[in-house]
């Protein structure tokens, strides 16, 4: 019986996410690494994972799941990502900027981080395709 439990448990524990840790760029740069695998859903929950208000984003964060599906679809395999533009808003927040790129067509992504006490969470996440949307001027 104990033995079942411990392997159950196991099991569960193995489909969690893991929380992205280090500064912000270090974790853009999992966050893509995840998702050149091909592995959206799991790349969006590690991301969210160190975020407390996470769990009551669940829509969003499904949302934000079935658009990134559909960007390969429409705009051919991912091939990298690159950097854009990396801003301090304050000490306790920082905008990071990175162009994903695709065979047909780049897509802005803009990361939010906020860091409350000593570690940086993912605040908001978003992207697009239009060039224009991004303001770097600041």
């Amino acid at each position: 019986m104990k033995k079942s439990l411990f392997i159950s448990l196991l099991f569960c524990v193995s489909f969690m996410s893991h929380a992205y840790y280090g500064d912000p760029k270090q974790q853009v740069s999992h966050f893509f690494t995840e998702l050149g695998k091909g592995e959206i859903s799991q790349a969006v929950d590690n991301l969210y994972a160190s975020n407390p208000l996470a769990a009551q984003k669940s829509q969003e964060l499904t949302l934000l799941k079935q658009q990134l599906g559909s960007i390969e679809p429409l705009y051919g395999k991912f091939l990298g990502s690159e950097d854009m533009h990396y801003e301090v808003i304050s000490d306790s927040v920082v905008r990071v900027v990175r162009m994903a790129k695709y065979e047909q067509h780049p897509v802005t992504w803009e990361f939010y981080f906020y860091k409350p006490k000593k570690t940086w969470m993912i605040s908001q996440a978003l992207f697009v395709d239009q060039f224009q949307v991004v303001d770097l001027k600041k």
